[in-house]
């Protein structure tokens, strides 16, 4: 092989390894979050390969720009695709270098050795030394990149058993998991610049002056990597048991709530028995004033009476004792703030939804919707409540009035519509309240749906009921 195949060989190999490069980030990247083989995300990853090999390509760009204009549109799609996953955006990209630092390490070490047997054994002498020189490049070139692919693939294995479902991410939790991707890196640039230094004379090479750097530099790659895992495997547990503790405390949260509204129930339904009991006492004192013509004192007794029976009357009736008494209370809430409260609710024996649950997702739901009608003006207040029936499925849907202002903790604006499975990442004022909806709707293979437009704000949870109790509206 001559000089110039030997180049252009190079040359393709390279653009190459860029485009294997890119492939290799997309594999990286569907681990924590699951990349989408939509039309513009197809057309973004053939973008962004053509960017990185063209970049390559060009001998007049340093290699340190292409990684910064690389990861410059990585982090302009996660903005542009996914909102709120910045900070595990810039994990999975030095999570990335440090793969492909440790795995480019670990390539080279060992073709360190193979090369000194291939070129060691070439007769400088021969008249075909240089062809079979670079015939040997070639093949050195080939297993490095060989190498470099199995070692990666090896850890992208390894990080997919680890990694079962892609966590949440904020600042702190990255720099902690960042930490030995950033010493990875540059533990790579550092014998990369080391490896062939110019002495006086001569060139020192680090591999051939110093043989024990063979093993101790990939052992060192290997012993990063394995840093890398058990801080995954640390922070997933860690998440986990936060998970659980804030489902605990959730659940604990619910408990009291609905204990509350049971004891309210139960306490209203004995007024009623205590009054129904005591009617007929009240009749006879009635018929002992008429029997007096003692007129005005019946009225007043009458009124007093009335009154007392208002204070025991439900305006919404249910089918259900705690959906009714979670309704009229919030409706008595409302009607003390001045908002129209519009209610089509029908609980019937047939639906296999839990009231309790039930109860969880009208107290959070109705909670945040008259929350929310007390910051607009007066006569603009309302919170419509419906219970529709869509084949075996039940729809809960609270509208109400607000002022278009949602506050997110990281300053994000929710999306006009949200149809997912999940939360976003960045939780709202009530995101707490709208969390326990969402555990609901999960518990019954359903969703949560919200819609934020300029004056309304509406919230539908889909909950599954069981395929014998189909029914429709």
């Amino acid at each position: 092989m001559s000089q110039e195949g030997f180049v252009l060989f190079s040359s393709i190999a390279g653009g190459f390894h860029k485009f294997l490069q890119v492939v290799l980030f997309l594999i990286v990247w569907d681990v924590f979050f699951r990349f989408q083989r939509e039309k513009k995300t197809l057309l973004f990853a053939g973008g962004f390969a053509a960017v990185n090999v063209l970049l390559h390509l060009c001998p007049v760009i340093p290699g340190w720009v292409r990684y910064v204009v690389c990861a410059a549109l990585v982090l302009g799609y996660c903005r542009f695709k996914y909102r709120g996953c910045m900070e595990k955006a810039v994990f999975t990209l030095l999570l990335f270098y440090h793969f492909h630092g440790m795995s480019y390490l670990i390539a080279s070490s060992i073709y360190q050795v193979l090369e000194e047997d291939m070129l060691g054994g070439l007769d400088v002498m021969d008249t075909g030394y240089l062809e079979q020189m670079y015939r040997m490049l070639v093949i050195g070139q080939s297993g490095i990149l060989l190498l470099y692919t199995l070692a990666f693939s090896v850890m992208i294995w390894v990080l997919k058993k680890v990694v079962k479902r892609p966590p949440a991410m904020n600042l702190q939790e990255v720099v902690f998991l960042s930490a030995l991707n950033v010493v990875g890196s540059m533990l790579t640039w550092i014998v990369i610049d080391i490896s062939a230094v110019p002495v006086e004379q001569e060139v020192f090479f680090l591999f051939t002056q110093r043989r024990e750097m063979v093993w101790k530099i990939p052992l060192l790659a290997v012993l990063l990597f394995a840093g890398e895992i058990s801080a995954i495997i640390i922070f997933q547990r860690y998440k986990e048991l936060q998970t659980e503790k804030e489902k605990h405390f959730v659940e604990e949260q619910q408990m009291k709530a609905m204990k509350r509204r049971l004891e309210e129930a139960e306490h209203f339904y004995g007024n009623i028995r205590r009054a129904r009991h005591e009617m007929r006492g009240h009749m006879s004192n009635i018929k002992g004033l008429v029997a007096g013509e003692k007129y005005e004192e019946v009225e007043t007794y009458i009124r007093k009476l009335d009154e007392t029976i208002q204070e025991f009357d439900y305006k919404f009736s249910t089918g259900n004792a705690v959906t009714d008494v979670i309704i009229n209370d919030k409706y008595r809430r409302a009607a003390k703030s001045g908002i129209v409260f519009r209610v089509i609710f029908d609980y019937r024996e047939t639906d296999t939804i839990s009231a309790f649950d039930l109860g969880i997702v009208l107290n959070n739901l109705l909670d945040n919707a008259i929350e929310a009608c007390e910051k607009v003006e007066r006569e603009k207040r309302y919170v419509s409540l419906n219970l529709k029936r869509k084949e075996h499925f039940l729809l809960v849907e609270v509208e109400n009035s607000f002022d278009g202002r949602l506050a997110w903790k990281d300053g994000e604006s929710l999306p006009a519509t949200t149809k997912q499975g999940s939360l976003p990442e960045i939780l709202m004022e009530h995101g707490v309240g709208l969390k326990n909806v969402q555990d609901v709707a999960q518990r019954y293979l359903g969703y949560l749906d919200i819609k934020a437009g300029a004056e309304v704000f509406k919230v539908t949870v889909m909950l599954q009921q069981e395929e014998e109790s189909t029914n429709s509206e």
